[in-house]
């Protein structure tokens, strides 16, 4: 009885070691969190970061951020309790809480069209199919939150999906498909350096070749699994890699190998405390003993596994064990308990296929009843229809003669409504024209200026300081410096002179970049990052979609608003990274700024004194654009702009 990942690809990141600092730092902005909306959250990101690791303590965290959430009525914080609930529900086996909690954050999602969070359900129902054998449903789940994660561009996500996809594939034993999607998953992964989703990825390899019996393939990517599963004391990945690495062992008859990571899934799953797994690792124990021909220990784990079967209702494994037994007492020859074991076994399997059967009746009369009570409403509907027609025919004439008069009435009234809407609206067109207008004006003078400045500073200030940094260096050609302090002064003085040379020409570039016209908005916003300190900001610039120019104008602006966005984060931000991405797709352009700074409060941005947050929205309204904040303290801070072009 093969122990498969469980869980596969439905958390987040979780490890001990590698998370540890991650927990503290959110212990920290739990500590000054003011808003009920950002402790809700924290205390959900603290339960994702300890689910691996301290499973109480998570459960604990989730309470908290499901209790804050309730109580402010905060939808978003409410689906997320949920979606934790139900994996907690699968890491314990307890599946019909993963399909209750799943569904509960679907139809929570889904109203309020949360759907990063929709995609997320979708992935834990579809776990719920694939441990329940419903390889379809599970398929249908998983394709659906791939739909999602792509239309949001959520690489993360959309490994995690392919990852399903691929374990459903292969228990349903088409390993070709299965090898297709979990390579592609393990290629985004090891893109994106996420070492969760890289061992899940090496672990289903490793079942995929196993079953194709090809055990040394299996166990070297078992192997680079358990490398970074030690790293990150990953106790979930540990679980099911041991487990892997000891079935190729039993298959390849190295039973004491087999047994020593048989031991050690044991020993985590009793960590987890979670007993229906450990009635699969003693099975799995009990038949390695089985395959050396040690009986006596054979039955002592078989017997262990029924027990634990029996207590939390696994009749699969019941029925596993029952078998191994009649196995084992058959090679005693024991021939009247292995009869027995073996006719337990038999009424299991009955049992099994009697329970499934019993659901599909169900099903039936379930569909049955609701179509007989369809087509009772559709016949009550009829004769209800047939007393109105009688109703209407007396009434219709007085209705007839009322509604010709209010409808002359209101055809005056709409008539003079119209009239006067479309007044108001030539009004409004004026209005909207004069501020655009005005805006482009603003935008032209404050052009200009800048042309002013920077050619002032590029031919002025910058002339001035190029012959004075020549005057010096031909001053201390001819003039004999003993002092070695005195010459070092002097060659300081030149150099500081040469800086502010520099400095001057990088001030007038970016107010009014050479190739601003030239280049396009791709090429001079990578421009203006490429004179930004490396070791100070760590800028990522990404551009795709720009093959022919702009209009001027929305050259103009959209590079001004990028090069203040990122100016503000220069000054406010304290950020290490920032990435910026330039999309040109269909009738407009997509620009998203983010980084990992201290963040602030969005609600609050209209309340800062500084005029760099209203010359963003103002520049964006006069090309009819859209700009989003989205930010949280200690968050960092992502600006999504959308502009549309011609």
């Amino acid at each position: 009885m093969k122990k498969l990942l469980s869980v596969i690809l439905i958390l987040l990141p979780v490890f001990a070691l590698a998370q540890n600092k991650d927990i503290d730092s959110l212990k920290k902005a739990l500590s000054t969190a003011k808003a009920d909306t950002t402790k809700a959250m924290i205390y959900h990101k603290l339960a994702f970061e300890l689910a691996g690791m301290d499973p109480d303590a998570a459960r604990k965290m989730s309470d908290k951020s499901f209790a804050i959430s309730k109580k402010i009525n905060y939808q978003q914080g409410i689906a997320y309790a949920y979606w934790f609930r139900s994996i907690m529900g699968s890491y314990t086996g307890n599946f019909p809480a993963l399909k209750a909690n799943a569904d509960t954050c679907l139809a929570i999602a889904t109203k309020y069209n949360f759907q990063p969070i929709m995609a997320s359900a979708h992935n834990s129902l579809g776990v719920f199919y694939w441990q329940t054998g419903n390889y379809s449903a599970s398929l249908k789940n998983h394709l659906s939150a791939l739909k999602i994660r792509e239309r949001l561009n959520d690489e993360e996500g959309i490994s995690k999906s392919l990852g399903n996809i691929g374990q459903v594939y292969l228990d349903n034993g088409q390993f070709k498909e299965a090898e297709s999607y979990t390579l592609r998953c393990l290629a985004t992964a090891k893109k994106m350096q996420n070492s969760y989703v890289i061992v899940a990825s090496l672990h289903v390899m490793a079942n995929i070749c196993s079953g194709q019996k090809q055990y040394g393939r299996a166990l070297k990517y078992d192997e680079e699994a358990l490398t970074i599963c030690l790293r990150e004391n990953n106790k979930r990945g540990l679980s099911q890699v041991y487990s892997n690495m000891a079935h190729c062992y039993n298959y390849m008859h190295q039973y004491d190998k087999a047994l020593k990571y048989h031991f050690n899934v044991l020993a985590l799953d009793e960590f987890f405390g979670d007993k229906k797994q450990m009635s699969d690792t003693y099975l799995n124990i009990g038949e390695v003993y089985k395959d050396m021909g040690k009986y006596a220990d054979a039955k002592t784990w078989l017997k262990k596994s029924l027990a634990y079967s029996t207590e939390t209702q696994y009749k699969h494994g019941q029925q596993d064990a029952w078998k191994f037994l009649s196995e084992v007492y058959e090679k005693e020859a024991n021939y009247k308990d292995a009869l027995l074991a073996h006719q337990k076994y038999q009424s299991l399997t009955t049992d099994i296929v009697n329970e499934d059967n019993n659901k599909q009746i169900a099903l039936l009369q379930t569909q049955y009843e609701t179509q007989k009570k369809e087509q009772q409403i559709s016949l009550l509907n009829k004769e209800n229809t047939i007393q109105k027609l009688s109703i209407t025919s007396r009434n219709k004439t007085i209705v007839f003669i009322i509604g010709f008069i209010i409808l002359a009435g209101i055809v005056g009234i709409l008539y003079y409504n119209r009239q006067k809407l479309q007044q108001k609206a030539l009004a409004q067109q004026q209005k909207i024209e004069q501020q655009s207008q005005l805006t482009q004006a603003i935008i032209d003078a404050e052009e200009k200026e800048r042309r002013r400045i920077a050619s002032d500073l590029h031919d002025g200030v910058g002339q001035l300081f190029s012959a004075v940094k020549m005057n010096l260096s031909g001053l201390l050609d001819r003039v004999t410096i003993n002092r070695e302090e005195d010459r070092f002064l002097a060659e300081k003085t030149i150099a500081l002179v040469d800086e502010s040379c520099k400095e001057v020409r990088v001030i007038s570039h970016q107010m009014m970049p050479n190739m601003l016209l030239r280049s396009g908005i791709a090429s001079d916003v990578k421009s203006f990052i490429e004179k930004i300190d490396s070791e100070r900001l760590k800028v990522n610039v990404e551009a795709t979609g720009f093959k022919n120019k702009l209009e001027s104008n929305v050259e103009i602006v959209l590079y001004r608003v990028i090069q203040e966005s990122v100016n503000n984060v220069i000054k406010h931000s304290k950020a290490t990274t920032l990435d910026i991405k330039l999309t040109r797709e269909g009738t407009g352009i997509e620009a998203i700024i983010a980084d990992n700074g201290v963040g602030f409060n969005t609600a609050l941005k209209d309340d800062f004194e500084g005029i760099g947050l209203k010359n963003i929205a103002t520049r964006i309204e006069y090309l009819k654009g859209s700009v989003l904040y989205t930010s949280a303290p200690g968050m960092g801070t992502s600006v999504k702009i959308w502009v549309p072009v011609a």
